[in-house]
């Protein structure tokens, strides 16, 4: 799933009717699971995107690699890579 498609679920905004697909992005909320948003930048509005989240919950089905610290030293690894790899 490419992120202009997520973004396309929601043109035009629903508030303000915006239609531009520039006029918008995506980002992810990792600090309670991997929740998907968009937001329209002319009027702030987001939007959740539950077909964003199940793509992102399972990476092995959607074609994304997972992170694995197998094969690496732990010391030398980010904390943040340690957390996400957990996930």
């Amino acid at each position: 799933m490419k992120v202009s498609e997520v973004i396309q679920e929601f043109v035009p905004c629903q508030i303000c009717g915006n239609n531009d697909i520039n006029n918008f992005y995506f980002y992810v909320l990792m600090n309670k699971g991997s929740q998907a948003y968009v937001r329209c930048c002319e009027c702030e509005e987001e939007y959740y995107s539950t077909r964003a989240r199940k793509m992102l919950s399972q990476p092995k089905d959607s074609g994304m690699a997972g992170i694995t610290l197998k094969n690496r030293n732990q010391d030398n690894v980010h904390p943040l890579i340690k957390i996400l790899a957990q996930i």
